[in-house]
């Protein structure tokens, strides 16, 4: 009692002040003062400082008198917490006289126009009362002449719950519950005695509390994770202090099919003969039921099966996305596993299945909780609570397709969890036993084909007709994004969590050798049964694969299945599928994921069987490289992905190299391939595919086989193309990208040279002007001739003669330069002459080809601008029409290649592209400054504009009336767009025409500070 005295020198006259005068100020100081004091020297008068503060908290006169109450009412919390009370007359007090603050008994309602923190203040002085007391007290206090006091106190909070919204009142009610249940965490729950007679007391409750706890857990998520928690520890502490086995009837008896089948039989009995849990009562009936009826084990297991319903309703749980949920959660489970089986048979079955569920959870100490719970109850046999469990799996198999379609994630997440939790309990040979039954196996397959149903989207239809969309850096190493998850979407089971728990169950079988070959050798014989099926087996079976064969769990034996596998995966039926474009858009769509499925279970195997797929290597790599070189994206960078992959199988660091090491039976391919007219297109295919990955310069093979093709085509176009042209064309495009990478280093060192010998040339000039000047004054010290007429006419005919001698010059050096042309030059003149023609096609995609290549070739040409500026010419009408295409892809080329175009010719093109092109140009840019947001390829016409028009406004030299028409459309999208892209960008390129024309900017913005 370290601060005795200051309890009579400061605090008692405080005290009585406030008793006299309450005034917000007295009463906050009061309390700041009993903060201040040690908890004996509260201790010593407690009771009378409880008494009187209580009474004139009901006494308080005044307009804000709920604000003063609730000053009160923080000092009585105070003061509770100082220490425990030891008298039943102080606890009965306080209780009735909180209830009373807060609930009208008369009305049987919350009393109106209480503030919350009114409430609050309330609620916690009825948690604290009964929370912190001595344990003697709980024994007086816990009797039947107390029983309507305490479930009355237990009805206000469970109204508070029901009527108010407000997340901190709820939370605290709860806890108020779990106080007067003597649930609390401070409570002694080794004390099974007072626990008992506790139980014995407020059993009563069980059916109103029950129903509390699951309106909260399955309320509204707006409540927060807090609210959640708290009701499922009090709906599993309630659970264990009213249904734990006091008596230990468990330590004499085991469980056993016999006890439960007499269990069984007594409750029939005792359904026909009474009313043991009252229900539907009258209202005269009801009192006398509660006053009269116990707790017996009659009533526990009558009580027990409703119990069970209610916990039905709560198992989505096992797959909430809060970890704190679950932990929470998971160990109300475990503790009524370990108290409360012997009252509640029925319930148990969904307390191991819950333990087994989460020992699968993603969150580690959930699993851990989980597992020793496992580890040391001794219910987790074949026989679960009298239930075989081959039964139990099969019950959960039957259920789970209903919870699939509906698409409820926490409802997928716990039932994918419990099938994944059963197949980690079974042994291999128990596993082995229960699919051996024809009905559990095709329930087991139905389920997994019913979440492995895939979503036709959009981006399997979606075509890119350019070949290349890699950069090559250092090695030629290929970066870019290979994300299967954009087409292999499945439909049923969207959320995240979900799939990943769905991919679980399916790699968790992967741990049972014998039950793999069952299930793959079942999908194998029905693989064809249904065309509606075959791609969903096809993504089982494609995760079905283990990783390698050197894992420990992977044993070299399920090799044999697996090869039975790709031997199906390789056959033609599987690759020689529609998919040219058509209206038929759901086959099309259909067939592009199953290519996809299939390139990525060979993929899978691949990695698996490592050096035994050598085997297969030429076999998968002829059908491999004709996919890659397919216009459908998915199809393209799916076999991108599955090339990489099988590189690496076979200890290879890349793709290049991979197909640098079969170089030669791969040209042996394309050779014979192109020999038949039936194969050419499949030839065609394999080569565009190898020189995107592999310079055709780089093997002597590879060239050799390369350039004899593109002659061949170049020199008999007409032939092939008529039915595969842009076949043809893909591949003289990228055979052109090839040379454009070959000669480009090549490129940068001629022209550093020539730099070199324009500076030395220079250089002479300068000296021999220098001298001729030295002459020229030493002349003209001397005495001037004659006039003579005669000498002015010849010199003019000496200049003439020396122009004319220049010029011929000049014409000789033409001639001798374009005899000189390289012959690569030569091909790309050839292979661009190709091109332009179908500029006018009426095929978008080789129109779009054919820019690009252009696009291509132009680069190549930069230093030959004698071969160059014709070609422009040649091209220059159809070229222009293409701005005016109805296709946006069409005209985001067309606009590359004006500016590929306006960087290397510049002023050759000005005047006809400020004519003819931009005004194309500004109109699009017009019409379509507010398209809808999915058109993808407007978006990124309008991305391309923004980003590079600056560029071609210093190439072409704008001038001043030009660039305001510019500036025009740019401001048309800083200001009028709704895509925050597209103003970001529009500003940016603002900003860039102001190091152009800060003027032209300033004056059509009307303030440069809005772009900064």
């Amino acid at each position: 009692m370290e601060n005795f005295s200051e309890i009579f020198i400061k605090i008692k006259p405080l005290f009585n002040a406030v008793i006299k005068n309450p005034t917000q100020a007295n009463i906050l100081q009061l309390n700041e003062q009993f903060k201040t004091v040690d908890n004996s020297s509260v201790q010593v008068l407690q009771n009378i400082f409880l008494q009187q503060l209580l009474i004139l908290v009901d006494a308080v006169p005044g307009q804000n008198k709920n604000e003063l109450k609730t000053h009160l009412l923080e000092c009585i919390i105070t003061i509770l917490l100082k220490g425990r009370l030891s008298k039943a007359v102080a606890l009965r007090t306080t209780l009735l006289a909180a209830m009373k603050l807060l609930y009208d008994r008369d009305t049987g309602t919350v009393r109106p126009d209480l503030s919350e923190e009114y409430k609050l203040a309330v609620l916690k002085v009825l948690s604290l009362v009964s929370r912190r007391i001595q344990s003697e007290l709980v024994e007086e206090v816990y009797v039947k002449e107390n029983l309507t006091l305490l479930s009355q106190a237990i009805f206000v909070c469970v109204r508070i719950v029901e009527t108010e919204r407000a997340r901190k009142l709820r939370f605290q009610a709860v806890d108020s519950i779990v106080s007067l249940l003597q649930v609390h965490d401070d409570f002694d729950f080794n004390d099974t005695v007072l626990r008992c007679q506790v139980a014995e007391l407020l059993f009563i409750t069980l059916p109103k509390l029950l129903a509390t706890y699951v309106s909260i857990i399955n309320g509204d998520e707006k409540q927060g994770t807090a609210v959640y928690r708290i009701a499922i520890k009090a709906l599993g502490r309630t659970l264990s202090l009213i249904f734990e086995d006091y008596t230990k009837e468990t330590l004499h008896d085991e469980y056993g099919i016999e006890q439960f089948r007499q269990l069984t039989e007594s409750l029939a009995g005792t359904e026909r003969s009474a009313n043991i849990l009252g229900l539907g009562l009258k209202e005269n009936d009801k009192v006398k039921y509660f006053n009269e009826t116990s707790r017996t084990r009659d009533w526990l297991l009558q009580a027990e099966k409703k119990v069970e319903q209610i916990l039905q309703l709560i198992l989505h749980l096992r797959g909430h996305e809060e970890e704190l949920i679950r932990l929470e959660f998971a160990k109300m489970n475990c503790e009524l596993l370990r108290n409360c089986t012997y009252n509640m048979p029925s319930c148990t079955v969904h307390y191991l299945q819950t333990v087994i569920a989460m020992c699968n959870d993603e969150s580690a100490r959930v699993r851990d909780l989980c597992e020793r719970c496992q580890n040391s109850v001794p219910y987790f046999t074949m026989s679960f609570a009298g239930n075989r469990i081959d039964d139990l799996f099969f019950d959960a198999l039957n259920q789970l397709p209903r919870v699939i379609y509906r698409g409820e994630e926490r409802e997928q997440i716990a039932s994918f969890r419990l099938i994944t939790g059963f197949l980690g309990f079974f042994s291999e040979p128990q596993l082995a036993s229960i699919f051996s039954s024809q009905n559990i196996l095709e329930q087991f397959i139905m389920v997994l084909l019913a979440a492995a149903e895939l979503d036709s989207v959009a981006e399997l239809v979606r075509r890119e007709y350019v070949s290349y969309r890699f950069e090559y850096e250092e090695g030629f190493h290929m970066q870019k994004e290979k994300n299967e998850s954009r087409w292999i979407v499945l439909k049923n089971v969207s959320a995240p969590r979900a799939k990943q728990a769905f991919l679980e169950l399916i790699h968790k079988l992967r741990q049972h050798d014998q039950a793999v070959n069952t299930v793959l050798m079942y999908i194998l014989e029905n693989f064809y049964a249904s065309r509606m099926n075959s791609n969903g087996y096809l993504f089982i079976l494609s995760e079905l694969i283990p990783k390698n064969t050197n894992d420990a769990s992977n044993p070299s034996r399920l090799l044999e299945p697996f090869k039975t596998l790709l031997a199906e995966v390789l056959q033609p039926h599987h690759w020689f599928l529609e998919l040219d474009e058509n209206d038929n858009i759901s086959d099309q769509k259909y067939n592009a994921l199953h290519i996809c499925l299939v390139v990525r279970t060979i993929a899978k195997l691949a990695r698996f069987m490592m050096e035994q797929f050598r085997w297969y290597l030429y076999d998968a790599l002829r059908i491999l490289l004709q996919c890659c070189s397919s216009t459908l994206n998915c199809i393209n960078e799916s076999t991108e992905l599955a090339l990489d992959t099988v590189a690496r199988s076979q200890g290879m660091s890349s793709i290049e190299q991979l197909l640098h090491h079969n170089l030669d039976y791969i040209s042996q391919q394309i050779t014979r391939c192109l020999r038949r007219k039936e194969h050419f297109r499949d030839g065609m295919n394999m080569l565009e595919a190898v020189l995107r990955f592999v310079p055709y310069d780089s093997s002597n093979v590879l060239e050799t086989t390369v350039t004899p093709i593109i002659m061949n085509i170049l020199d008999s176009y007409s032939q092939y193309g008529e039915r595969n042209s842009i076949v043809c064309l893909r591949v003289l495009q990228i055979f052109i990208h090839s040379i454009r990478l070959r000669y480009a280093h090549e490129a940068e060192n001629e022209a550093e040279a020539t730099n070199e010998k324009a500076a030395t040339n220079l250089s002479e000039q300068i000296k021999r002007l220098q001298a001729f000047l030295r002459r020229e004054i030493a002349n003209e010290s001397e005495d001037d001739p004659e006039f003579n007429p005669d000498d002015q006419d010849e010199q003019p005919n000496a200049t003439n003669m020396d122009e004319q001698a220049t010029e011929h010059q000049d014409e000789t050096e033409t001639e001798e330069k374009e005899e000189h042309v390289p012959s690569h030059i030569k091909i790309v003149l050839r292979i661009l002459t190709v091109n332009f023609k179908h500029l006018a096609s009426s095929e978008d995609a080789e129109r779009i080809v054919a820019l690009s290549t252009l696009n291509e070739g132009i680069y190549v040409l930069q230093r030959y601008e004698n071969q160059l500026l014709p070609l422009v010419h040649n091209i220059w009408f159809n070229f222009t029409e293409r701005f005016s295409d109805r296709n946006p892809a069409v005209v985001r080329n067309a606009f590359e290649l004006l500016l590929t175009m306006a960087q290397l010719s510049k002023d050759f093109i000005r005047k006809r592209s400020l004519d003819d092109v931009l005004p194309k140009l500004y109109q699009f840019m017009r019409e379509h400054w507010n398209a809808d947001p999915g058109a993808h390829q407007v978006y990124k016409l309008q991305c391309k504009f923004l980003t590079s028009i600056d560029g071609l406004v210093r190439n072409l030299n704008f001038s001043e009336k030009q660039l305001d028409q510019t500036l025009e459309i740019i401001r048309l999208y800083w200001v009028k767009s709704e895509r925050r892209e597209l103003k970001k960008q529009a500003a940016e390129c603002l900003q860039r025409m102001r190091s152009i024309n800060s003027l032209a900017v300033f004056v059509k913005c009307g303030c440069t500070t809005v772009l900064q």
